[in-house]
């Protein structure tokens, strides 16, 4: 099992939900408002001399299925561009309560 990280500008949440409902992903938690700075998307401090704000989405899934979400976040990557601000990551699960 993988957890699958994701980081994007809050205007792109209503992408990134859809292709959790499309991949039929119904478990994940969501960070409605984030900070930072990306090395291509610029600074987001959701302040009046930093403008704009993040999303940060989690998600605990299967190997197969987390990698089928890499390669769609992959392609809306691709599609939007680098500055639009989209990262995405796995890390693996050790553990899970039973």
């Amino acid at each position: 099992m993988k957890v699958v990280w994701i980081m994007h500008d809050i205007v792109l949440t209503d992408e990134i939900q859809a292709l959790l409902d499309e991949l039929e992903i119904v478990g994940f938690s969501r960070w409605k408002r984030m900070t930072g700075r990306g090395p291509l998307s610029g600074t987001r401090m959701d302040s009046h001399v930093w403008p704009g704000a993040n999303s940060g989405t989690a998600t605990v899934l299967d190997a197969a299925t987390a990698a089928r979400l890499m390669e769609r976040l992959q392609e809306l990557r691709d599609r939007i561009g680098k500055q639009n601000g989209i990262w995405a990551f796995t890390t693996p699960v050790l553990d899970v309560l039973k």
